[in-house]
């Protein structure tokens, strides 16, 4: 008899590749173009192959700790008060994230597709899907995750192949003009709105998936994908739209799936991109969710928090709509904000806990890259958590 929701790893990997991509599949590439317009696409290249670094954190703490959560790892670390600390730190990046992404995703949906619905009525349907899925738990929602995938591949693909054809390599040149600084700047939006936010999926791996190595091997499979995807769709709208028009264009890759004509039959087909983009911030916020509702279990040492569900969704309604009065504010929190926070909360906090997570195991002479332990130690090992739990409570 199973103790806990089991995720496979197959289903695992399908909803690490949609949240890689989130909101940056419609929007990074105007991030990035603002500053190196036509040398855009070598960022995420080279920022995807620098962040496996950052991924391979993750998956140094998932063998240490196969059983926990992030906010478990920390008590484990750096001891019960400031490992709360640094937990309450972790827990802010859904809680200032989601409501960001949820106003980001129902302008987009008040522009182009119901433009007479209010704000607040869109974001109340849409909250209320993600909490739908919380309910039912994150196995569930993990096999949701795979049977979407048709629904996610076959736009993506019909996108890229129908858009290729348009390519002018002369937007592309000259190369390499921008400045160090610039690059600098670049690859810091693209490690704080991609990178560092694979961090959340310590929320579900490795606790929550029975094959440990078989799950770890999903995630650099979901990360590698999402990248790659970004890559070229950040390469295809730089190509075909042209840098001038990219860098202050709000929804770049919208207005690739516009340019699609196929000998005048083939128009309009901009609800491609409009699809796989709502898959991906669906998947992208549950995970969100899902931090906020395993950080109340922890700190509340709930057995059950599915009647505090509702509450959390009003709430993160109404913090939707009062998040940003206009454009000019949301790009200024994504700059000065989220990227800065993402990075503190989904790179330089990792690289504390292994920091301080080696000197520890140096000192009790522990490995430094243990193996996963096998099903039936897992299973153990979880039961006689549960029990010392059960016993404390």
């Amino acid at each position: 008899m199973r103790t806990i929701a089991q995720v496979s790893p197959r289903s695992y990997g399908f909803l690490v590749f949609y949240a890689t991509c989130s909101t940056a599949l419609l929007g990074l590439s105007t991030s990035l173009t603002s500053f190196l317009h036509q040398d855009a696409w070598i960022i995420p290249v080279v920022a995807s192959l620098l962040g496996a670094g950052v991924v391979f954190l993750y998956t140094v703490l998932a063998r240490w700790y196969p059983i926990s959560t992030i906010y478990e790892m920390n008590d484990q670390i750096f001891g019960k008060p400031i490992g709360t600390v640094f937990s309450l730190l972790f827990l802010s990046l859904p809680v200032f994230h989601f409501p960001a992404i949820t106003s980001y995703s129902v302008t987009f949906i008040q522009n182009y597709t119901l433009p007479s619905t209010p704000f607040i009525v869109i974001a109340a349907i849409g909250i209320g899907i993600i909490a739908f899925g919380i309910f039912s738990g994150i196995e569930p929602i993990a096999r949701t995750a795979e049977l979407c995938f048709v629904f996610f591949i076959v736009p993506l693909l019909f996108l890229i192949f129908t858009t290729s054809p348009l390519i002018d390599i002369g937007f592309l040149q000259p190369y390499f003009t921008s400045s160090m600084f610039d690059m600098t700047e670049a690859f810091s939006i693209f490690l704080g709105n991609v990178i560092s936010n694979v961090v959340i999926q310590l929320t579900v791996f490795p606790k929550y998936l029975a094959k440990k190595k078989a799950g770890e091997r999903a995630l650099w499979t979901g990360y590698a994908l999402g990248c790659l995807t970004l890559t070229i769709i950040t390469f295809l709208c730089i190509a075909v739209l042209s840098p001038e028009l990219v860098a202050v264009d709000h929804y770049p890759a919208f207005t690739l799936a516009q340019e699609i004509n196929a000998a005048g039959f083939l128009q309009r087909v901009e609800a491609t991109i409009t699809v796989v983009w709502f898959i991906c911030i669906y998947f992208n916020l549950v995970l969100y969710f899902h931090c906020i509702i395993i950080a109340l279990k922890h700190f509340l040492k709930l057995t059950s928090v599915r009647t505090l569900i509702p509450a959390i969704a009003l709430l993160l309604v109404y913090l939707a709509d009062y998040y940003f009065n206009n454009i000019a504010e949301e790009r200024s929190f994504y700059q000065y904000v989220s990227v800065p926070h993402s990075i503190t909360v989904g790179t330089l906090l990792p690289i504390l806990m292994v920091t301080v997570g080696i000197i520890k195991r140096k000192k009790h002479q522990a490995p430094l890259y243990p193996a996963y332990p096998d099903e039936a130690t897992v299973y153990k090992l979880h039961h006689s958590k549960e029990t010392k739990s059960s016993k404390q409570i």
